[in-house]
């Protein structure tokens, strides 16, 4: 499975230091649809280590409903000593939703709280949308 970048990781692990003690943030940031970050899983078996599971995603209201725009899932698996060792920090992502065109990609697939198999093609696809979306998340402000 391919991880996000490093960029991307320092960026994803500023938003769950913002979480706190919390399982989930709500950030906003005017001109931008809020951000939504929430732990969804934990202990998930990876080659890697074990995981957490985590939502990140822009919403919006259409007629009433929640609407994703989008909607990421990333598996976490921190192995890291110190807080600068990023290569020992793995994201991969795991789902990709965006509600408005109907399209949901589960791109790594996760039973019994242990991950089995994976898409390759669209799981590089997610990672490379994820690098470039963290990217924007950060230029937008919502990790000050």
């Amino acid at each position: 499975m391919r991880k996000i970048n490093v960029t991307a990781t320092k960026n994803f692990f500023k938003l769950i230091e913002k979480m706190g003690t919390e399982t989930h943030l709500k950030l906003t940031v005017p001109e931008y649809l809020p951000l939504v970050i929430e732990q969804i899983g934990e202990g998930i078996i990876t080659p890697y280590g074990k995981a957490k599971l985590f939502s990140l995603a822009h919403y919006y209201t259409l007629h009433g409903d929640a609407m994703r725009d989008p909607e990421m899932c990333f598996i976490v698996v921190d192995n890291r000593q110190n807080k600068e060792d990023w290569e020992m920090a793995g994201i991969y992502p795991q789902m990709f939703q965006q509600d408005n065109v109907g399209l949901y990609e589960e791109s790594v697939c996760i039973e019994d709280n242990k991950v089995t198999t994976y898409k390759p093609k669209w799981q590089a696809g997610h990672t490379s949308f994820a690098n470039i979306w963290l990217q924007n998340i950060r230029q937008q402000g919502f990790l000050k």
